[in-house]
């Protein structure tokens, strides 16, 4: 068994919880390579297990000095790795420990997700309950999702209630969850594709029509958003793709604007990403007059800023910054479009619902399912259709009065 069997062995050997430091000891008295003697102690009571070394002995202090080297780094990593108890672990136990695995394994943003859904909802939740992982039940999970929907006591002491929408994401949580599990051997099925959520409303995105957009970019002209607002709504952009918008991807020889960058927020700020979403999200736009120009507009502002504070300007290449070049954040600019929005005279909307708008309007003018999908970035039609069908567009009048040519009374 080699150094890394031997911590994976750890982490999932069945044996009671292990109290106190693993320790350990060199020895040479088999063949003629230095071992690494490892006491764990299940119960209280002392097991060893052998780890062979790469290292001969050769009766070479060198050699020693090596091995013993080699023998603090392993003991180093041992403890420091969690320590999972097969038929002793609780699924509160097992979800603390899978968030532990799985921070370096998925974007930071992704793991701020699980992490906060875990921790303020489901860890809290089964640990009230005892629930070991063996002995875990579809049922139980249906008991939590609708323990969540119809009511219950927060970490505060206040009431609350989840939406079907977030219920499903924490669904999503458990899964991952629990697969991860089966792949590890610690349970035989995942009883999460069993359970059953609570049924999701079909999304019908709130939108402004072409003269409520021409409203609201008139409010944002003075403002230190205007370049983002104004191209997520051109441009149908999620918020991660205008954020991370760099002058290096706009030509404004070739007119083109390409979308190859992200920005996400994560817990402590935001963090890069030199890719997309998906590959779809990987994209160019045309650039029109008025798009090179609130462009070109903005870096001669952002040049004259540079010049007037010199080493005092924060340069990074993005378009959407501040006066000193301080990128603009995530939250910076969701929370600012929400203030100038609550304080309008028009309907009330989030930030990523000028995506929504810059669809509905796009499909309403007459452009197809398949064009729209295109230019918004996903990776399917079929997307769109979930999120648009329920609008109107000039297609299905031309389809009423075409028919209404002659079904008649």
């Amino acid at each position: 068994m080699n150094d890394i069997e031997f911590l994976e062995s750890l982490k999932y050997c069945n044996l009671k919880p292990i109290t106190g430091d693993i320790t350990g000891s060199l020895t040479d008295s088999k063949t003629n390579y230095w071992y690494g003697v490892i006491n764990i102690y299940p119960n209280g009571k002392r097991k060893q297990k052998w780890i062979k070394s790469n290292i001969t002995h050769d009766n070479n202090k060198r050699n020693k000095r090596k091995a013993e080297s080699w023998l603090r780094n392993l003991l180093t990593e041992i403890n420091r790795t969690p320590t999972i108890i097969t038929g002793a672990v609780s699924v509160a136990e097992y979800f603390k420990y899978w968030l532990k695995v799985i921070e370096k394994e998925v974007e930071p943003n992704t793991y701020r997700s699980y992490k906060g859904n875990m921790l303020n909802h489901i860890i809290p939740y089964f640990e009230k309950r005892k629930v070991k992982l063996q002995d875990l039940k579809y049922y139980h999970l249906e008991e939590y999702y609708k323990f969540k929907v119809n009511g219950y006591e927060r970490l505060d002491g206040k009431e609350g209630k989840l939406s079907p929408q977030t219920i499903k994401h924490h669904h999503q949580n458990i899964s991952k969850a629990l697969n991860d599990a089966v792949k590890r051997e610690l349970i035989l099925v995942n009883p999460a594709t069993l359970a059953n959520t609570p049924k999701v409303p079909r999304h019908r995105g709130t939108f402004y029509n072409q003269e409520e957009i021409k409203e609201m970019l008139s409010l944002f002209v003075n403002t230190k958003i205007k370049v983002p607002v104004f191209l997520t709504s051109f441009y149908g952009l999620r918020r991660s793709e205008v954020i991370g918008l760099q002058w290096k991807n706009v030509d404004f020889i070739n007119k083109r604007l390409t979308i190859a960058h992200t920005t996400l927020q994560n817990t402590g700020g935001d963090y890069e990403r030199d890719n997309t979403k998906t590959d779809s999200s990987y994209r160019s736009f045309p650039m029109n007059e008025t798009v090179i120009q609130v462009l070109q507009e903005e870096k001669k502002r952002q040049e004259q800023q540079k010049e007037l504070l010199g080493n005092y300007y924060k340069n990074s290449d993005k378009v959407c910054v501040l006066s000193d070049g301080t990128p603009i954040t995530c939250n910076y600019l969701s929370k600012n479009f929400n203030k100038v929005i609550k304080n309008s005279n028009l309907p009330y909307i989030k930030l990523h619902e000028l995506r929504h708008s810059c669809a509905s309007n796009l499909l309403s003018m007459g452009f197809s399912v398949v064009q729209v999908a295109e230019w918004l970035g996903h990776s399917s039609p079929s997307t769109t259709l979930n999120f648009y069908a329920h609008i109107d567009s000039n297609s299905k009048k031309d389809m009423a009065n075409s028919i209404g040519s002659f079904v008649k009374l």
